[in-house]
């Protein structure tokens, strides 16, 4: 449920009229247990209380005002922060930023997250993010970035089609970069591809592909200036009814000499009963470094919550992690789990 707060004397002062400001958020607070093992056999089990097992501690404003033509223009700024520990700066996330819409679309100007992580994200029943068993965050590039998008009018019920374009921000790096997304929704299937393309301004490092969890020690490659980067994903989830499936595909090419490669797969399936929703998700992928060794990851995760009302569930998470170097050997392994407690307001 969202609240709505009026601004005072100073908005008023400067606009000449009272505007209503949205507060929302969400709030996760979970045990976990995670216990790491390297490739050696070194154990390693963390216990903590805080966020991330399911999403991140969040406060969003939002205000907007009807321009006249059709045309609405909304501010919106997105906070994340850790509300257990208090500890590290709070950043602006995903969703900070202007957007005008109108008859011909709309265009964002600010944070967003990348094509590639929103359609992952439509292929993973067990909430896309970080935790133990998700090893298919292949391409996100961080995940999301500064960039002016623009969502193309429906002119078919169901799909969506947005271009979006990032500046570099930097004299050397991935340079500006370009992604299209592509969604279609009716009834019970949901379709999605994306295509990301950018091109080095100039010499630097390229990106890592170690896997999220464990010690696979796969290297980086310096890039090149003018050598282009590419990412590309496709998914797929249905709505049977009594249970619903999904599947994911993504794979990342990063130019140089040698180029590095990632590519990754999920599948999975999520089912209600009752107030209970069940989900298990399967993942692997594959990384390969400029010298050409790889590396492979594999993941399980399981989720059960249980709805106490329409914004607040608590749940239960277990997920596992294994590691592999293309000599055969162990790249360590991992096993989390967490029992928690959201609310969303």
């Amino acid at each position: 449920m969202k609240k709505t707060l009026v601004a005072v004397a100073a908005l008023a002062a400067a606009t000449g009229a009272m505007a209503e400001v949205t507060i929302s958020g969400f709030i996760d607070q979970a045990w976990n247990t995670t216990r790491t093992t390297t490739g050696a056999g070194q154990s390693t089990t963390v216990k903590s209380l805080g966020h991330n097992a399911i999403g991140q501690d969040a406060l969003r404003f939002s205000a907007s005002e009807d321009l006249g033509d059709g045309m609405k223009i909304t501010a919106g700024v997105n906070t994340i922060f850790n509300s257990t520990t208090g500890s590290g700066a709070v950043a602006l996330d995903a969703g900070s930023g202007l957007t005008l819409s109108g008859g011909f679309g709309s265009v964002y100007l600010g944070q967003g997250y990348s094509a590639m992580w929103n359609t992952m994200a439509a292929a993973e029943p067990t909430q896309y993010g970080p935790g133990v068993g998700n090893v298919h965050a292949v391409g996100n590039g961080g995940g999301y970035g500064n960039a002016v998008a623009y969502t193309l009018p429906a002119l078919v019920s169901g799909l969506s089609v947005t271009i979006g374009h990032g500046p570099g921000e930097v004299a050397t790096g991935y340079g500006d970069g370009t992604d299209v997304a592509v969604s279609y929704n009716n009834g019970p299937l949901t379709l999605a591809t994306a295509y990301g393309t950018s091109v080095a301004s100039g010499a630097a490092t390229g990106f890592t592909v170690t896997p999220l969890v464990g010690s696979v020690p796969v290297t980086q490659e310096a890039i090149t200036a003018g050598s282009r980067s590419t990412a590309q994903a496709f998914t797929v989830a249905y709505d049977f009814g009594m249970a619903k499936v999904f599947a994911g595909y993504a794979m990342l090419k990063t130019g140089g000499d040698n180029d590095q490669k990632a590519n990754s797969s999920n599948y999975g399936i999520s089912a209600p009963l009752g107030n209970i929703t069940f989900a298990l998700s399967f993942s692997d992928a594959k990384y390969t470094e400029d010298g050409g060794t790889t590396a492979s990851a594999t993941g399980v995760r399981l989720l059960a919550k249980y709805n106490l009302s329409k914004r607040t569930y608590a749940y239960v998470q277990y997920g596992t992690q294994t590691n592999k170097l293309s000599t055969g050997a162990s790249g360590g392994s991992a096993t989390g789990n967490g029992i928690g407690l959201t609310h969303s307001f």
